[in-house]
């Protein structure tokens, strides 16, 4: 029975791959939404895992490369795809920045971090700028906005979007600790619903992919300095 972690993730490198497939036909709001599923999918295998007591060390190598598959290459190549036709010289770096900040954090990760993030981690997760990217995409590409200034590729939210998701990178590969977002299983069932509202309706879908991009630069920029966080994470680390 401990393949059954491993299988969930085999599912999310699976859906990881499609989005590459996907986003190389154009469809950008679909490929947004399937990175979102790998979020979803990549929480279950850790979640299965701990309550089955199935970890092993297999699973856990084959979580890294879904993590970099999916959360670096993934929005990489969205980026670039998105980018290139208008700015290919942005589109290229910006994409090359999210490959190496990316592979330079997991890589950090599995060399300090033993207890796989479990006491939260050093260093921004990468799933966070891949969630910020993909539902900013989906955002945009959904018509929910019809305003021709609401896009990525140019202009103030554009220019908005791409200098926060740089800011991210840095954090990636910083010294800041945060804790671990779905370590509370309500935080994770609403992060499962939020994802499942992304297939509904256009208007229900635009406000969930708003609120997890809200969430994003809470998480991100403000909950390391919340009053508490900092002590709950280094007590965590010395437990």
């Amino acid at each position: 029975m401990n393949w059954i972690p491993s299988l969930i993730t085999s599912a999310a490198i699976v859906v990881a791959f499609s989005a590459l497939v996907v986003i190389d036909s154009g469809d950008f709001a679909l490929a947004a939404k399937l990175i979102m599923i790998c979020l979803i999918l990549d929480g279950l295998d850790g979640i299965t895992a701990r309550k089955l007591k199935m970890s092993t060390n297999f699973g856990a190598e084959l979580d890294t490369f879904l993590d970099q598959l999916a959360y670096g290459v993934v929005p990489a190549f969205l980026v670039y795809t998105l980018l290139s036709p208008y700015y290919p010289a942005l589109g290229w770096a910006l994409a090359i920045v999210t490959v190496l900040s990316g592979s330079a954090r997991l890589a950090r990760f599995r060399v300090v971090d033993p207890a796989r993030g479990e006491k939260g981690y050093l260093g921004m997760p990468i799933t966070v700028n891949a969630g910020w990217v993909a539902m900013f995409v989906f955002m945009t590409e959904s018509g929910f906005v019809e305003d021709p200034r609401f896009q990525l590729t140019g202009g103030f939210l554009g220019w908005g979007v791409w200098m926060i998701s740089l800011i991210f990178l840095i954090l990636q590969v910083s010294t800041v600790r945060y804790r671990k977002p779905t370590k509370t299983p309500l935080m994770f069932f609403a992060g499962i619903v939020a994802v499942l509202l992304l297939f509904t309706r256009v208007d229900v879908a635009f406000l969930s992919a708003l609120l997890l991009t809200v969430y994003g630069v809470y998480y991100a920029l403000i909950s390391p300095w919340m009053p508490g966080q900092r002590s709950k994470v280094a007590a965590k680390r010395q437990a």
